[in-house]
């Protein structure tokens, strides 16, 4: 999926994105009485690919409700969130289909 394809979901679903410089953090999805935002600190996102990974998993927050408080300590709450957003992420980005024939692929040629 084409970065630009991110950028048009996140705006068909009424989110809008903010360059906003977050201490440590690539990018953070926020809901606040139902405004969904989503934070990217354009300054760390080195690469395309950064840019594009970041933004799919903020929307993996969103898609999968994998919400938590921003000051939470509870880290089995933060890495299962974490986890379904990535997981997500991980979905759109290679469809199940593409990764099966990526992988036959790599079977036939690497016999």
């Amino acid at each position: 999926m084409e970065l630009n394809t991110l950028y048009d979901i996140a705006e068909k679903e009424n989110i809008k994105i903010y360059n906003w410089q977050i201490e440590d953090v690539n990018g953070m999805y926020l809901n606040y009485h139902d405004i969904n935002a989503i934070a990217l600190n354009y300054d760390n996102l080195g690469t395309y690919i950064d840019e594009k990974c970041t933004l799919a998993e903020e929307l993996g927050h969103y898609y999968m409700d994998a919400l938590y408080p921003a000051y939470c300590t509870d880290k089995v709450l933060i890495d299962k969130q974490e986890y379904r957003a990535r997981k997500w992420s991980y979905n759109i980005l290679i469809p199940f289909e593409k990764l099966c024939k990526a992988i036959s692929y790599r079977i036939q040629y690497s016999l």
